[in-house]
């Protein structure tokens, strides 16, 4: 406040001395601060809101900037946890082929082994019906043998151990 009054006054006062000298210099300064007085006042508007409005340009960009890098922060969580989901995913769909695997392995060891048995037990009654088919073919030679011969007398005892000892 007091270098505006000093301001105001210096006029006045280098205008007091009265010797009749020149003093040009102390118009131009009046002039000069009248000049940036006027400007002052026209400009000071248009100027602070240019700056205004750098500011607020800047702050915006600033602002832009900030969500761009938050969002791709975001972006980036997510990810991670997606990644993590499908690890978590994939683990799962291992494991689960394991189990299928195990499962296909054991129904196709089941039917095996059932097939197995299946064949074994054909093997067996087709192994006993061949034995009986034997055993009938034998007793039917030697019955015909003997009956087609007529030189031969045997009784029932003697035909019954001869079949006997063919038989086993």
């Amino acid at each position: 406040m007091k270098k505006y009054l000093f301001l105001t006054l210096f006029p006045i006062l280098a205008l007091a001395d009265g010797h009749g000298t020149n003093y040009d210099i102390v118009w131009r300064t009046i002039n000069f601060l009248i000049f940036f007085g006027i400007m002052y006042y026209l400009l000071k508007g248009p100027l602070k809101a240019a700056y205004e409005n750098r500011i607020n340009s800047i702050a915006s960009r600033l602002e832009a900037n900030q969500n761009l890098l938050k969002e791709s922060k975001e972006r980036k969580e997510q990810a991670k946890k997606d990644v993590a989901t499908a690890k978590i995913q994939g683990d799962s769909l291992v494991e689960t082929a394991k189990k299928e695997a195990i499962f296909a392995e054991e129904k196709v060891k089941n039917a095996t082994e059932f097939e197995i048995k299946q064949l074994q037990k054909a093997f067996e009654e087709q192994k006993e019906f061949e034995t009986r088919k034997a055993k009938k073919d034998v007793v039917n030679e030697i019955l015909e043998e003997i009956f087609d011969k007529n030189s031969i007398n045997l009784d029932q005892n003697e035909l019954i151990d001869i079949v006997h000892k063919k038989a086993v």
